[in-house]
């Protein structure tokens, strides 16, 4: 596994804090020694675009923030940009500086449904190539009760309580019953799982002919991460 191979503690960056790198390498792995494009949107101070310059050293590596910092442009293999990932405009003058595109498009931005779907699909569906990753981290903050997303179901925080309660008293914590949240990034992750079984929700009854199959070839659903990938053709 090419973490393996890394000093992660040289990096600043919280994604090996949270160890995310072991759920990252068996999905990267066909890639590590190949020529990509890897595109991350949420920089911060860059620490994980560094990381990802080691991680795929024939890899040019693309890094926005709302204040990106400018000084990665000095950096071998790595660009930046300023601007907001539910600009669609901007995020296309990015992706031209990306030969065909993106390999691997990694969202760490804002964390919240709405914006988070405006980039997937203006990015997935013009700017992924082929076969490519498009990646979605610590998308379960938006079941966090102090989280955005999290609030838009439920501001004032009560019903949130009562059925938690309820389903204390239910044994969810037994795996019998859960709390079914559909909003905001949650609900965005849902809608997911709903392109990927696009066939049998658009399957007409009787002829059982569908509409379209998803554009999905897989969707990896962990704790932490999504990880969606794009048909070949």
């Amino acid at each position: 596994m090419r973490s393996q191979l890394l000093d992660l503690k040289k990096y600043k960056t919280d994604k090996v804090q949270h160890g995310y790198l072991k759920i990252y390498d068996p999905i990267f792995s066909d890639y590590a020694d190949k020529e990509i494009n890897l595109l991350e949107l949420g920089i911060l101070n860059g620490g994980s675009l560094f990381l990802w310059r080691d991680y795929f050293p024939k890899g040019q590596i693309f890094g926005i923030d709302l204040n990106a910092p400018e000084q990665l442009n000095d950096e071998e293999r790595i660009r930046v940009f300023s601007g907001s990932q539910q600009d669609e405009n901007f995020l296309t003058r990015v992706a031209k500086n990306a030969l065909n595109g993106f390999d691997i498009i990694i969202d760490d931005a804002s964390h919240i449904g709405r914006l988070t779907q405006i980039s997937f699909w203006h990015l997935f569906e013009n700017h992924l190539k082929p076969g490519g990753i498009y990646v979605i981290e610590d998308w379960g903050t938006g079941y966090w009760g102090d989280w955005p997303d999290g609030e838009i179901s439920n501001p004032d925080g009560k019903l949130r309580t009562i059925c938690l309660n309820f389903l204390e008293r239910m044994g969810a914590w037994k795996g019998k019953y859960f709390y079914n949240h559909s909003f905001g990034m949650v609900g965005f992750i849902k809608q997911l799982v709903d392109e990927q079984g696009f066939a049998d929700v658009s399957r007409q009854y009787l002829t059982g002919k569908v509409k379209r199959i998803s554009k999905f070839e897989s969707i990896t659903i962990t704790s932490s991460m999504v990880f969606i990938k794009k048909h070949l053709s």
